[in-house]
């Protein structure tokens, strides 16, 4: 499990709206009915192919912004990964 605290920001950015139902996730807008996605998340991704990383030590999810490259730090425990 992830040790993170819970720690309250104050930003001006928009909140992002999501729900979850099993592995499904749901990202939306209130205001638009037309403005969302929807993700699964499955086991045995290849990490290309992945939007989160998810680390295998912890359990941690980060968003995955740009195709990884040989390797990956976990952002919670330091666990390492080599791809």
């Amino acid at each position: 499990m992830s040790k993170r605290g819970l720690e309250a920001v104050d930003t001006d950015e928009d909140p992002i709206n999501w729900r979850q139902d099993g592995a499904d996730v749901t990202l939306y807008d209130e205001t638009n009915r037309d403005a969302w996605i929807q993700v699964t998340f499955e086991a045995g991704v290849p990490p290309e192919r992945r939007l989160f990383m998810i680390c295998d030590d912890c359990g941690a999810v980060f968003a995955q912004r740009t195709k990884p490259g040989h390797g990956t730090v976990c952002g919670d425990c330091g666990a390492t990964f080599d791809h």
